[in-house]
């Protein structure tokens, strides 16, 4: 439950956000992104789902 309410964690950063993008990395496993590091997760090629 508490879960849910702070959200999921970034996949970089490791912080807690609330709403987040999400991609799928390398090995096709959903990966939860926060918006400061979608530059990042651009420039390594995951693919957005």
């Amino acid at each position: 439950m508490l879960a849910s309410l702070f959200g999921s964690k970034c996949f970089f950063c490791k912080k807690r956000v609330r709403k987040s993008v999400k991609y799928i990395n390398d090995h096709g496993k959903l990966v939860k992104v926060c918006f400061q590091c979608v530059p990042y997760a651009e420039r390594r090629a995951f693919r957005k789902r």
